[in-house]
């Protein structure tokens, strides 16, 4: 692996979209070859498994976890194979609007076991892990107003809201599963506090993410 590979993870409304869109502006500006994507939904095939995913289904047929599980590994490998693996053979910034901390704090949160997110990650994913992942931290009560407020400015059309209505109970517990991710992994997951006016995440974003591309031998002084 020759390129550099961030995630950026978080709870709905943590202003993930924003901060990547800021990130791989500034690198380009600076002349760092970067590919910015997103799961689900980087790819072609992707985007058709995160319509399934992340909308309403109109059969109003409940899906069992494990189902849903195995939805976003297909995106997953696909994603790894066509986008994330080739341009980190590239030599590329790759950032990444959530991974595999995202799989393990939904996915557990709504009752998968551990053992089988561990199987399924080291079956698709195998060793191709984010050298460094920004956790945008909130609390759920001030992320789910921000959900509500972009959800209505996005209009009638805008579908993508089965998370977003879970309750709050599901998005306090997604939210400690990923501070207990960073508890486990503190030198790969560091935490930003997300409340924060979006040009402070945006400069703290920045003091983790240079160090790490310098010491790769990218230039960003």
């Amino acid at each position: 692996m020759n390129g550099v590979f961030i995630s950026v993870e978080g709870v709905e409304g943590s202003g993930k979209s924003t901060q990547i869109l800021r990130l791989s502006e500034r690198l380009r500006r600076l002349g760092v070859p970067v590919t910015a994507s997103k799961e689900p939904g980087g790819t072609p095939l992707g985007s058709e498994v995160r319509r399934l995913l992340l909308t309403h289904h109109s059969s109003g047929e409940s899906w069992c976890p494990d189902a849903e599980l195995l939805l976003f590994y297909a995106d997953r490998a696909q994603h790894l194979a066509q986008v994330i693996r080739p341009a980190l053979a590239e030599g590329r910034v790759v950032l990444l609007d959530r991974f595999e901390d995202s799989t393990r704090a939904y996915q557990g949160a709504l009752g998968v076991p551990e053992a089988t997110l561990d199987r399924l990650s080291e079956l698709v994913v195998g060793r191709t892990r984010p050298h460094l992942t920004l956790l945008l931290d909130m609390d759920p009560e001030s992320s789910l107003v921000r959900v509500d407020t972009r959800n209505l400015d996005l209009g009638e059309g805008f579908r993508e809201t089965r998370y977003d209505e879970k309750s709050l109970a599901f998005h306090r517990l997604v939210r400690s599963r990923f501070l207990a991710i960073h508890q486990k992994e503190p030198n790969r997951v560091r935490v930003i506090p997300a409340r924060l006016d979006p040009g402070e995440v945006e400069r703290e974003v920045w003091r983790q993410v240079a160090p790490l591309l310098r010491n790769a031998g990218f230039r960003v002084e």
